[in-house]
């Protein structure tokens, strides 16, 4: 019954946190296939108009009951989110500089934020992740126990039109550690790491679903 009450720490949920346009949070809504998500496309939008990406550096924007970070974790987290973002980006536009992009009458202009984030605690999650991998190795056929600390992210992004600032995708996201990612329930923060990839993976899906191509392998 411990084990039980441990394991029942709350984890990540979408966050509203100002950090977007208001009226944008209004349009958000889930998605067919992300449900736990809220999301807004630019009806009409033809992503394959645009060519190259601006994207802003990620800002820690918590919310109410996000925990204090200390400035150092909050630049290797928003540093790991902003590099995710111009990994997947990479993979449709050219991601340039603001000072390279002109008039920016082709370019996508993208901002996001971590507006909570909890780190995992091996302390706390080595006796269940322990216990139900013993049980499975017992063969009494237990799903893996969840751990009670296992870290994870909430996550807004917004795309816009880089000459006219007009809304084409707005996402608020979220991802919680899985109980199979062992490294995840051991490292502080590698859980909140694969929420940014998520994220960022999530903000490439719906361009290349309004039309983005890839770019030609170099």
């Amino acid at each position: 019954m411990a084990l039980l009450a441990l394991t029942g720490c709350a984890g990540q949920n979408v966050t509203h946190s100002g950090f977007l346009p208001e009226k944008t949070y209004g349009d958000m809504t889930p998605q067919k296939g992300h449900v736990d998500d809220h999301i807004y496309v630019k009806p009409g939008l033809d992503a394959s108009k645009y060519q190259t990406a601006v994207i802003d550096p990620v800002t820690w924007h918590p919310v109410a009951n996000a925990p204090h970070l200390k400035p150092e974790v909050a630049a290797r987290m928003t540093n790991a989110f902003t590099a995710e973002i111009k990994k997947n980006i990479g993979k449709i536009y050219t991601v340039v500089d603001a000072s390279e992009c002109g008039t920016c009458a082709d370019a996508v202009h993208i901002r996001a934020a971590i507006t909570n984030i909890r780190r995992s605690k091996w302390y706390y999650n080595a006796i269940p992740v322990v216990a139900g991998f013993a049980a499975g190795a017992a063969g009494g056929g237990l799903p893996p126990i969840p751990p009670p600390f296992p870290g994870g992210a909430s996550e807004e992004l917004i795309a816009v039109d880089g000459a006219t600032g007009e809304t084409l995708i707005a996402i608020a996201t979220y991802n919680n550690g899985m109980p199979w990612n062992m490294m995840g329930q051991w490292m502080p923060y590698l859980h909140a790491k694969r929420a940014f990839r998520l994220a960022s993976e999530l903000l490439l899906e719906e361009f290349k679903k309004s039309g983005a191509p890839p770019l030609p392998e170099k």
